[in-house]
């Protein structure tokens, strides 16, 4: 793991430095503002409902917003690939990837995914009159130019054990990464205490860029046709939850705040794609403990097949919201 790290670590830092010293080209997408919203570590974040966020806050002061992402694990035959125009959706989970597809489903806005960002930003300033767009994890992402990177520090794990892959979860060197932000955004602060999120601050402070905090709170919960439910269901019952994410463990802190009885878990890994087999398991996975409830995730919905029929199954909707709102404007 040490010398894999360390691999890992020159090969970033040599590419960094030859992009810093304008070796490697930058190609800057004309009359659009960029903003990137990504971070330092692998996954876990929060990065799609803040996307989202900004997404909404961006068209409530009268800008034109394209999302475009890369479209992690989309198996797609078109690069890059129109997933909505705003109105209508045209591509699946499949395809798109799981987060761009609930981009299209929640933001309503021109959503591209593409390998290479810069043509898929191109093609979202070609096709609609756009001229915002935001770049969903692309701060290692350096062939774009881009206005802003605003980078997402999760207060559970903020710093990736401060190892590089694959000994930590460090996409690059800390303090390079860091220096090159923008502005930070302190995610998941509900899930920490505050003096955790304080240390976080005090680390941030030395690079003296704006320093935001967000929480990631309960927001609804449904069953699979989108109908709402009371969150006070939650409280007092036997739950089974079933996810494939990069920090499974911040989704069931997240339902322990509605006080269940009891909880077990069946994670996947992240981006799963579920199949009927993984259903058998989590059936008998909830006969055994006898559980009252299933819980998934809105990420995890949309790669559930359509034939999917397992009763007492809800998916738990999170909302971004910022409590220390110091992003630059």
């Amino acid at each position: 793991m040490e010398i894999l790290a360390y691999i890992y670590y020159i090969v970033t830092t040599v590419r960094n430095s030859l992009y810093d010293k304008g070796i490697f080209k930058i190609k800057k997408v004309d009359d659009v503002e960029v903003i990137c919203v990504g971070n330092i570590t692998v996954g876990g974040t929060g990065k799609t409902p803040a996307v989202q966020h900004f997404t909404k806050k961006l068209k409530e002061k009268g800008k034109k917003v394209a999302i475009v992402s890369r479209g992690y694990r989309g198996k797609r035959k078109r690069d890059p690939l129109l997933v909505s125009d705003g109105r209508e959706i045209f591509a699946s989970p499949e395809e798109s990837g799981d987060e761009p597809y609930l981009h299209a489903i929640n933001a309503r806005v021109p959503v591209i995914v593409g390998k290479n960002r810069y043509k898929a930003c191109f093609y979202a300033k070609k096709h609609f009159d756009i001229d915002t767009i935001i770049l969903d994890d692309g701060f290692q992402h350096r062939k774009l130019k881009r206005n802003r990177d605003v980078v997402l520090i999760d207060a559970t794990n903020p710093f990736g054990g401060k190892a590089l892959l694959p000994k930590g979860t460090l996409r690059e060197d800390l303090k390079r990464g860091l220096k090159r932000a923008s502005e930070f955004i302190i995610t998941k602060s509900d899930l920490a205490s505050e003096k955790e999120v304080e240390t976080i601050k005090k680390y941030l402070r030395r690079y003296q860029k704006n320093i935001s905090v967000a929480k990631h709170g309960v927001s609804a919960l449904c069953d699979l046709k989108g109908n709402m439910k009371p969150l006070f269901w939650i409280k007092g019952k036997r739950v089974l939850l079933f996810s494939g994410l990069a920090n499974p463990l911040n989704f069931e802190k997240t339902v322990i705040s509605l006080e269940p009885e009891y909880i077990e878990r069946v994670d996947f890994m992240d981006h799963h794609h579920f199949k009927k087999k993984d259903f058998q398991n989590i059936e008998k996975r909830a006969e055994i403990m006898n559980a009252d409830y299933i819980i998934t995730t809105e990420k995890d919905l949309v790669k559930l097949p359509r034939d999917f029929n397992l009763s007492d199954t809800y998916v738990l909707k999170i909302e971004f919201t910022m409590i220390e709102d110091n992003i630059l404007k």
